[in-house]
C-alpha cells in the first residue's frame, strides 16, 4: 500500500512537473511571437503615452525593422511642481530643446530584442492569458513578465489576438506602482493605408544620426587608453549585453550596458581632460569607499552615481535597488 501511494505520488510529481515545464515552453513561444510581430509587421497606429508626469499622444509608423518612427502631435497632460516653476526660467533653454525633440520624428524602439528573451526567461516568470477585450478595434490576450528576483519591475503586455502585435504596456516598479505605459487608440494594418501614410512622412522624417555605436572591449580599451573597469559583482541575472562608444562634446564616452532581459542599467566611463571636466554634483548625496569619493542621486525608480580616478570619470544609472547599486560601485573600487 506505502509502495501504491508512493507511485502515484512520483507519477502526479512528475506530471506537474512536466505540465508546468510544457506551459512555460508556451509563454516563451509566445513571447517569440510577440518579438517577431512586432518587428515584421507594418503599420501605422496613434498612441497615447504617459512617462512620469506626462501624458504625450504620438503617430508611430512601422514599414520595416529599419523605418519606425514615432513622434509627438499633442501634450495632453503634464504636472508642474512649485520647485520647477520655481526653476523656469533657468530651464528654458532645456525645455525648448525638449520641445524641439518632440517636433520631430524619432526613431522607434522595440520593447524586447530576439536576444533577451532567453535572459527573460532565466529571470521572469511568464503568464499567458486570454484577454478578450479590445484596444483599437482587436481583441486582446495578456502576457504579464513577472520577476523572480526582489526589487524588479512586472511588465503586462497587451497584445492582438490576430497577429500578436503590441497594443498596449504597462510597466510596474518593483513597488507594484505605475511608472509607464501606453496604449493604441487607433492603428491599421492595411498595405495602402500604410504605404500612403508612409508616403506623406517619410519626406519630413529626418531623424539625427545617432552619437554612438557598437565597439569591441578591446577597442574600447584603446579609446581609454587603458582597461575598462567592470563590476565583479552583478545583481543575480544580469549580463554585459552590449559595448558602445558615444561622441558628446568632444569626448568619447564607452558605455557598458548590462540587463536582466527587461531592466537595464549603464555605466559610462570617460577620459578624464582636465579637473575641470569633473561634473557638477550639487543637490547630490555624498559617501567614501575606501580612498574614493561616490556622489549620489535618485530619480523617481532610478538611482544615479558618479566617481573618478586620476584619469578615467565613472558614471552608473539605472532602476535597481540602492543596495544592488552600490555593490557594483564598491566592486569596481576594489
Amino acid at each position: 500500500m506505502a509502495r501504491h501511494i508512493k507511485t502515484l505520488l512520483f507519477i502526479f510529481s512528475f506530471a506537474t512537473s512536466l505540465l508546468f515545464t510544457l506551459t512555460l515552453s508556451a509563454d516563451i513561444d509566445i513571447l517569440k511571437q510577440i518579438v517577431e510581430a512586432e518587428h515584421e509587421l507594418d503599420y501605422v497606429g496613434v498612441r497615447l503615452r504617459t512617462f512620469g508626469s506626462r501624458t504625450v499622444e504620438e503617430v508611430v509608423i512601422h514599414v520595416s525593422e529599419k523605418d519606425t518612427y514615432h513622434k509627438t502631435i499633442s501634450i495632453l497632460g503634464e504636472e508642474k511642481s512649485i520647485d520647477e516653476g520655481n526653476r523656469r526660467e533657468r530651464r528654458g533653454g532645456d525645455r525648448r530643446r525638449g520641445r524641439d525633440r518632440e517636433d520631430r520624428w524619432e526613431r522607434q524602439r522595440s520593447q524586447f530584442s530576439i536576444s533577451e528573451i532567453k535572459l527573460i526567461a532565466e529571470n521572469y516568470v511568464l503568464e499567458h492569458r486570454r484577454w478578450g477585450e479590445k484596444i483599437a478595434g482587436y481583441e486582446t490576450d495578456i502576457l504579464i513578465i513577472k520577476p523572480k528576483f526582489e526589487g524588479r519591475p512586472t511588465k503586462y503586455i497587451y497584445f492582438a489576438h490576430e497577429n500578436q502585435l503590441i497594443l498596449k504596456v504597462q510597466d510596474l516598479d518593483a513597488a507594484s506602482v505605475l511608472r509607464g505605459m501606453f496604449v493604441y487608440t487607433r492603428i491599421s494594418f492595411d498595405p495602402e493605408i500604410v504605404e500612403k501614410e508612409w508616403d506623406e512622412f517619410s519626406d519630413e522624417i529626418k531623424v539625427r544620426p545617432r552619437t554612438y555605436g557598437d565597439i569591441s572591449i578591446k577597442d574600447a580599451n584603446k579609446v581609454l587608453k587603458k582597461n575598462l573597469i567592470e563590476p565583479t559583482f552583478l545583481p543575480s541575472g544580469f549580463k554585459l549585453q552590449h559595448v558602445y562608444k558615444h561622441s558628446y562634446k568632444g569626448s568619447t564616452p564607452i558605455r557598458l550596458k548590462y540587463t536582466d532581459g527587461l531592466l537595464d542599467f549603464n555605466i559610462f566611463e570617460t577620459l578624464k581632460q582636465d579637473e575641470s571636466d569633473d561634473r557638477d554634483h550639487r543637490g547630490w548625496t555624498k559617501f567614501t569607499v575606501g580612498n574614493t569619493t561616490v556622489f549620489r542621486h535618485s530619480r523617481g525608480s532610478t538611482n544615479a552615481y558618479s566617481w573618478s580616478n586620476k584619469t578615467v570619470r565613472f558614471f552608473l544609472a539605472g532602476p535597481i535597488p540602492s543596495t544592488e547599486s552600490e555593490k557594483i560601485v564598491e566592486s569596481m573600487l576594489k
